[in-house]
């Protein structure tokens, strides 16, 4: 009975090296399994059309709607001038005999002062502790007053 269980010992002892074997023969296992690549020639068809462009009127089933230009003797009209800077003005610190005003943008708490700049183009000009005024990019002023409640 000793001898059976000792050759089934050696038997594991023979099988899992075997296994071991084979496993290191075959080495770690790559990132990309290159069986699953399809090699083709090397060469990329053309696309059937521009994802950027729109499709054709005839495509799509409805009718192209005519073109309206401007008569070339008509000047174009200047856009009027926006203000798309949109900000909350939340409260006031004083420190150091000037005011840091706190204001709102894009969920964000920023702290700007006189003559900062809070976005490219749009500077504060005058801080106080009821209003912030600041210009834009073409010259025009924007007041923010405080929000919430005063005592």
């Amino acid at each position: 009975m000793a001898s059976k269980r000792t050759a089934a010992a050696v038997l594991l002892t023979l099988l899992s090296l075997a296994v071991g074997a084979a496993q290191e023969a075959e080495g770690p296992k790559p990132l990309v399994r290159k069986d699953l690549l399809v090699l083709g020639t090397g060469e990329v068809d053309p696309p059937l059309r521009d994802i950027f462009r729109p499709k054709p009127a005839a495509a799509s089933g409805r009718p192209a709607r005519p073109s309206v230009r401007p008569s070339p003797s008509a000047p174009e009209p200047e856009p009027a001038p926006t203000f798309s800077l949109t900000i909350s003005y939340v409260g006031s610190i004083k420190s150091g005999g000037r005011i840091i005003a706190l204001v709102l943008r894009g969920g964000q708490t920023l702290p700007v002062s006189e003559g900062d700049e809070i976005v490219p183009g749009y500077r504060v000009l005058r801080v106080t502790a009821e209003a912030v005024v600041v210009r834009g990019p073409t010259g025009e002023t924007r007041t923010f007053a405080k929000q919430g409640d005063r005592p």
